[in-house]
């Protein structure tokens, strides 16, 4: 490409001459040189195929941000009647469209996808090559996509697959993905077998909105033709339609999802299910709709227990609201089907959950469930490592709603998971894996997910306090909604809003494969006996401080504190201090001895009022330093009688006592922060309005003595007043004698004003010896007046102004250079005006009498017109050269 800025200097230099051209190099000297020519679009990168979880470190993919999906499938079973009691069934054609962000141009990215065939892959409506890798002992299933011009910001692409779906198994030999049920199919994709179902992006980390479209028979029976009924495709989200087709025979289900989906919390039901439609209320007033499909082979008493189940939607929501703020969703239910030999555990699919039995939505498992709609579907983990979080709470959340603390008169959530965590010894297998930092996926359901999760909530709890805690989860939800947060930033928030450093609990609790300590409970207390009045210097104050085990562990590293910062101020500690009592700086620290569950450890401590106290007060504040620990009665506040102020050494007088003369009070020696008023008294007698640090003193006070009371006011003293001394007796006032009457009288430095500067005229600088003519106007003539050489007063002698009112005086030839004030006055020192006048030595011109500043002025005219004039003529030469070479070169 042609730089514009060089084709644009080429144009000129054909129309401009050797002038333009040396113009345009000046000017191409004072512009930056521009930029490489390189492309500064980053070159495209194939997309990892990871997503960094410790866990699955082979499962998710990176290099772009998923934002939506719309899946499309036909299911269709198998022809009847089938062998076995489970529906054989395949996905006669399906198609997935990925809506995502690359913030790198990719050459390549790939997807997550176990089993069936690809039919084809598109990008951005463009045909692509794509590639299939499949690792099953590394958990591995990649869709490697490599599309005709690498993606860079937002693009699509859709993938067409058909086949039999699979089943995935986990390490721990749990089954997900695809699975058979009597009559028809159930998708489940915790923690990675949602990419059985379709491709995606299948990591916790990557959340994006979904569109299910399901076409499957309107009618479904028995795998061996029996019972045939209603069937039903289920999915997360709000019900769009349910569309049959022309013959009846089909219908097409369309669910969306318009939160964000983590994909191992979507579901795709297929059977024949009774459906129970309504609506909750929420807190807020807010209803949601009830979508709920429960097998319509299940007993009436199973289904009576389903819909008893369903209704307690309402109730079980409200009451977690009131933990974790509003419902994230906008619509509920569940999904009871039962699928043999398969699945035996309930899941927390988004907006309604999935439960295996009717026994199983009946009891706790609902609460912990509806839970997980707020703990793990609306805020997830980035990595699997961190599904402590939201099990532990989904542990957490049955028992508090059944507990006294809750809603239900349950032991308390505190005895509860202290029994848990007493029953389960130290050297149990239990322990061995941290919840923070666990990588094993066999054993990703076991004790450090639920039970230990479940306890860690509580011990938290007790270590940061009731409201912290409820502060700290429903934050937790409100900050970081429809995003997917690692387990770091929810001890960074605990440590926000308590305001307690949890290194050392995260420590033992999420990172340690051993037992962590359960956190010690206590109630603190600080106080002083009552008194009636204020403290007096010398008083002995005792103070008691408490600890009251409220926990059920024993009290063993609780530490309690004390700020003493004004009760050392004014008062000294008993020494030597209680057992267990220290002083560092102005912080007294207990450590509290060992103490039982029930029982309460005490000690006490006492001051002395110092002999230097006065007013104000003592304050004394408690604090529990360690986690745990709440405190009542905590402060204690005893005042202290106010005292004169000490030192306040008496004001002492400066100056003469003689009428006229300025009297001055000087208080030194009195405490820094004190603030005077004075009173300046003449024989005795305070004279009113005289309370400034001077005095004048009066004609009335001649032969009187004079002093000054100075009253001294500081924070916490009385006002103290303290009298100088008295003066000697007042005398008269001092007479100055009259000048010489035969002499003249100089200016004084006040007189020379600004509105009497420049009212003689006379010549700027001057030399030493020089005479110079004063002009003072001719309403002067005949007056005689005196000139004066300023700063200190020369005089230059008396003159008679002649009748052109000028005056003629001679510069004396010892007159010091430099800067000084020629002045005129009248003989009693009245000046008529005066100017600055500057001494130089002498110089040619100033030797002789100047005659103004033009021929000086005039003098470097010709220079300047010669210079101007040689770069005229070498202006017209390069021009007529410049003309000349065109004309040869034409």
């Amino acid at each position: 490409m042609t730089d514009p800025t060089l084709a644009h200097g080429a144009k000129m230099r054909r129309g401009g001459g050797l002038i333009a051209a040396a113009t345009l190099a000046a000017s191409l000297l004072l512009i930056p040189a521009p930029a490489a020519f390189a492309d500064d679009v980053a070159p495209a990168i194939p997309g990892p195929l990871t997503a960094g979880d410790p866990v699955f470190p082979n499962v998710g993919n990176g290099g772009y941000d998923a934002l939506d999906y719309q899946v499309s499938l036909t299911w269709t079973p198998d022809p009847l009647p089938q062998a076995g009691p489970l529906m054989a069934g395949s996905i006669d054609a399906a198609t997935t469209t990925m809506t995502a962000r690359a913030a790198q141009p990719l050459s390549s990215f790939a997807l997550d996808f176990e089993g069936m065939e690809v039919d084809s892959v598109t990008v951005n409506g463009t045909p692509a090559t794509f590639t299939r890798a499949q690792d099953a002992d590394a958990i591995s299933f990649k869709l490697i996509i490599t599309p005709a011009t690498p993606v860079s910001g937002e693009f699509t692409t859709t993938i067409a697959y058909h086949g039999v779906p699979v089943t995935h198994i986990d390490a721990d030999g749990s089954a997900e993905g695809w699975s058979r049920t009597t009559d028809g199919a159930i998708l489940l994709g915790q923690p990675v077998g949602m990419m059985a179902g379709y491709p995606h992006n299948n990591t916790p980390g990557d959340k994006a909105t979904a569109t299910f479209t399901l076409d499957i028979p309107t009618t479904l029976s028995a795998a061996d033709g029996s019972n045939p009924g209603p069937a039903a495709a289920v999915s997360t989200g709000e019900l769009l339609s349910r569309t049959p087709s022309e013959d009846g025979a089909r219908t097409t289900w369309v669910w969306q999802q318009r939160k964000q989906l983590a994909s191992e919390l979507a579901l795709i039901a297929i059977g024949r299910y009774d459906i129970v439609e309504g609506e909750i209320t929420l807190t807020s007033g807010r209803t949601i709709p009830s979508w709920s499909f429960m097998d319509s082979q299940l007993s009436a008493a199973d289904k009576e227990k389903v819909r008893s189940s369903v209704a307690r939607l309402q109730t079980v929501t409200q009451q977690l609201e009131s933990l974790y703020g509003p419902y994230p969703g906008n619509s509920t239910g569940v999904v009871v089907d039962s699928v043999p030999r398969a699945i035996n555990y309930a899941l927390e699919t988004q907006d309604r959950s999935f439960f295996p039995s009717a026994n199983s939505v009946a009891g706790n498992t609902l609460i912990h469930e509806v839970a997980h709609q707020w703990y793990g579907n609306n805020v997830s983990p980035t990595t699997w490592t961190d599904i402590w979080i939201a099990e532990g709470m989904a542990t957490w959340a049955p028992r508090y709603v059944n507990s006294t603390d809750g809603f239900g008169t349950g032991n308390t959530t505190e005895t509860s998971f202290y029994e848990d965590w007493q029953r389960t010894p130290a050297d149990s297998d239990a322990w061995a894996i941290a919840p923070g930092a666990q990588t094993d996926s066999a054993m990703l359901y076991d004790y450090q997910t639920y039970s230990r999760g479940g306890q860690f909530w509580e011990a938290l709890k007790i270590a940061i306090g009731d409201e912290n805690y409820r502060a700290v989860v429903a934050e937790w939800q409100t900050r970081y909604a429809g995003t997917s947060v690692a387990g770091a930033q929810l001890r960074a928030l605990a440590e926000e809003i308590s305001g307690r450093d949890l290194d050392a609990f995260w420590e033992a609790w999420i990172l340690t494969p051993a037992k962590p300590a359960w956190p010690e409970k206590l109630t603190a207390s600080l106080t002083t006996p009552e008194r009636s009045a204020s403290l007096e210097r010398g008083d002995r104050v005792s103070y008691s401080l408490s600890a009251a085990n409220t926990g059920l562990a024993p009290l063993a590293s609780s530490v309690i504190t004390v700020d003493v910062t004004t009760l050392l101020a004014s008062a000294t500690l008993d020494t030597p201090l209680p057992a267990g009592l220290t002083l560092e700086g102005t912080t007294l620290t207990w450590a509290v001895p060992e103490t039982a569950a029930g029982a309460t450890a005490t000690t006490e401590f006492a001051a002395t009022v110092t002999d230097s106290a006065s007013g104000g007060t003592i304050d004394t504040v408690a604090a529990v330093a360690t986690l745990g620990g709440t405190c009542t009665d905590c402060s204690t506040s005893l005042p202290i009688s106010e005292y004169e102020i000490t030192p306040a050494p008496v004001p002492v007088i400066a100056g003469e006592a003689r009428v006229a003369s300025t009297l001055t009070a000087a208080t030194a020696g009195w405490p820094e922060a004190t603030v005077f008023t004075h009173q300046w008294n003449v024989g005795g007698v305070p004279v009113p309005g005289a309370s400034d640090t001077s005095f004048v003193i009066p004609e009335s006070a001649l032969g009187e003595t004079v002093t000054v009371t100075a009253t001294g006011t500081a924070p916490g003293h009385l006002p103290t007043a303290a009298t100088s001394s008295a003066t000697a007796a007042v005398q008269a006032a001092r007479v100055d004698p009259k000048p010489d009457p035969e002499g003249p009288v100089a200016p004084s430095e006040d007189a020379l004003t600004d509105a009497l500067r420049g009212a003689i005229s006379f010549p700027s600088t001057v030399a030493p010896g020089q005479r110079i003519t004063v002009g003072l106007g001719a309403e002067f003539a005949s007056t005689t007046v005196e000139s004066w050489l300023f700063s200190t007063p020369s005089h230059l002698g008396s003159r008679t102004v002649d009748a052109h009112g000028t005056i003629e005086l001679t510069i004396p030839k010892n007159a010091e250079l430099g800067t000084h004030r020629l002045a005129v006055a009248q003989a009693d020192g009245t000046v008529i005006g005066w100017g600055p006048l500057t001494i130089a030595a002498a110089t040619p011109d100033t030797a002789t009498p100047s005659t103004g500043g033009l021929a000086k002025t005039g003098g470097s005219v010709p220079l300047l017109a010669g210079a101007l004039g040689a770069t005229l003529l070498l202006s017209g030469a390069v021009l007529i050269a410049s003309r000349r070479i065109g004309r040869n070169a034409q």
